[in-house]
């Protein structure tokens, strides 16, 4: 089992941050972590790599799990989540953090809470860094500030959305799209959409792909390009034909030729099929 190496030696309140578990923010995605153990790895923690095996048992018992025989236990799951946490593991400083801004199995603490989620997101943890975007935006977690912060929010924002959130990359699209509290700057929304349709946890998610062939078709932060914009609307499945017979109509054959071997070699990149539905050939 491997873990993505932060840095090692800078101590916050004594404590040593050796790695990150997981920074993928998707709701299974612990499951391909826990899969890299045995049951017995797991339950019975020791060497080597005892304190992720920490982290991984403290979860289970701190919202119980029957699949792993595992009951509740709030003393049992805080005690090893604190011992991930103390020997290094940043992920168990967010779920502590979390613990404590909802009250769950301690006493509600919004300053501990804020400590945990500060401290993390300053060691590169995805997950904090975006739970501080949205809080200082007021989005989410609004409890964690008396008022909201938009240089915060971007700050933060943009640290979860280059280490792959799409989420976090998306809304900074939106916000430059709109001019929603920065400066409104179609360039940077261009750049933050396409970070956010190619994040890192997310290959081959087709979602975004209507809204970036719009602003290649409309320029908007980027060079006209109608191959392009072809290409994405194809990609799009059904939800893109409409769009791909209107814009036929201001393109060369050569030019929907050459879209449609885009984005067919996209999708055998990808091992995905979308696209199809009306293609109109010219003359």
């Amino acid at each position: 089992m491997k873990i993505f190496l932060v840095f090692c030696g800078l101590l916050f309140s004594g404590v040593s941050f050796a790695g990150v578990v997981s920074q993928d923010p998707g709701k299974y995605a612990l499951n391909d972590v826990y899969s890299g153990y045995s049951k017995a790895e797991i339950l019975a923690p020791s060497s080597p790599e005892k304190d992720i095996k920490e982290y991984l048992l403290g979860l289970l018992y701190f919202y119980g799990n029957s699949q792993w025989g595992v009951e509740k236990s709030c003393k049992k799951g805080m005690s090893l989540l604190n011992s991930a946490w103390k020997s290094g593991v940043v992920d168990a400083g967010y779920a502590l953090g979390v613990a404590y801004y909802k009250g769950d199995c301690v006493k509600k603490s919004l300053s501990i809470s804020r400590d945990y989620f500060l401290k993390t997101a300053e060691a590169g943890y995805l997950r904090s860094q975006k739970v501080l975007g949205l809080a200082y935006l007021g989005k989410q977690w609004t409890e964690l500030f008396d008022s909201g912060d938009l240089d915060k929010a971007v700050f933060w924002l943009g640290k979860a959305g280059d280490a792959g959130d799409r989420d976090s990359a998306g809304l900074l699209a939106a916000m430059y799209r709109k001019g929603d509290g920065v400066p409104k700057d179609e360039c940077e929304s261009f750049s933050w959409l396409k970070k956010a349709v190619f994040s890192r946890f997310g290959d081959g998610d087709t979602a975004g792909f209507p809204l970036l062939a719009k602003y290649y078709e409309k320029g908007m932060g980027t060079s006209v390009n109608l191959v392009e914009a072809y290409k994405y609307y194809d990609l799009s499945g059904s939800a893109g034909v409409d769009d791909k017979q209107r814009i036929a109509k201001e393109m060369t054959q050569e030019q929907i030729d050459e879209a449609l071997r885009q984005s067919k070699e996209w999708q055998k990149e990808h091992n995905v099929q979308v696209g199809g539905g009306f293609i109109r050939r010219t003359n």
